[in-house]
């Protein structure tokens, strides 16, 4: 998938909001994104992967992305961006020496856990996920993932080696992370399973992930639908495929046969 489709697909999914009467904004300083969560939920939660306490982890690769009705954000979620060290890694060794965050404790991360991380490669992590209980049910999480991780892999240039998000268990047994509705990430791995800094108690926590490769790989299978003016199933339909079956069906010879349905209206 090249950039200009990247781009192309990204647009039509802001197109498609924006007719829906929601605005799509974008904004780089991650403070911002932290004083609008805690407006927006109205908890005083901290998102810990945003709260960037040394001026070197700022870089241009981190962002936030916004809908609003007009009035007041209905969804929001941020993306940071990390570089590996110059030796090969895996994620979870990298979380437990506080590449995501500085932990006040030492925390339960497993470090052989997670996958491999090339020397200096660019890794990213998306959270901060919230939608208003209002604008639930029409899957604005699903079209707010798919808008950042494209994002990320545009001001990237392509490098993005891999995108992750955290879990609780109780997420990852309903296996939402999984499907190609929600985060659509294609992998899941247990990465913690004691003390975590944030919650302040013991729990397990799992990685969902992403390769930069497998994202431009289900992108471009949706984009292809979105150009022969096909609805997409898991986007407005409920339908419980996992992101796996995406990207295979992706793969196969198309049947001329099938019929061929508009957009359906996200709000409708």
């Amino acid at each position: 998938m090249q950039l200009s489709e990247l781009e192309e697909y990204q647009d039509q999914l802001v197109l498609h909001l924006e007719a829906s009467g929601l605005n799509v904004s974008f904004g780089d300083d991650l403070s911002v994104l932290l004083k609008t969560y805690e407006v927006a939920t109205g908890t005083g939660y901290v998102q810990l992967p945003f709260v960037l306490e040394n001026p070197q982890d700022f870089n241009p690769y981190n962002f936030w992305v916004c809908f609003d009705d007009g009035n007041a954000p209905v969804a929001l979620t941020g993306f940071r961006t990390m570089q590996n060290t110059g030796e090969i890694r895996r994620v979870g060794e990298a979380y437990s020496q506080g590449a995501l965050y500085r932990p006040r404790k030492p925390e339960g991360w497993f470090p052989d856990s997670g996958p491999e991380l090339r020397p200096h490669a660019l890794y990213g992590y998306i959270g901060a996920g919230w939608v208003h209980p209002r604008f639930r049910g029409h899957n604005l999480a699903g079209f707010i993932a798919r808008i950042a991780q494209s994002e990320a892999l545009m001001r990237t240039r392509g490098t993005l080696s891999m995108s992750t998000a955290m879990t609780a268990e109780a997420l990852f047994r309903s296996g939402m992370n999984l499907r190609a509705s929600g985060l659509h990430h294609l992998h899941v791995e247990q990465v913690l399973g004691g003390y975590l800094a944030i919650a302040d108690h013991d729990m397990k926590l799992f990685l969902s992930y992403s390769t930069g490769t497998e994202l431009m790989s289900f992108y471009e299978r949706e984009l292809a639908m979105l150009r022969e003016g096909e609805v997409i199933p898991w986007l407005h339909e409920h339908d419980k495929s996992s992101a796996d079956e995406v990207i295979a069906a992706g793969r196969q010879p198309v049947c001329e046969e099938l019929p061929v349905s508009t957009m359906a209206g996200l709000l409708s």
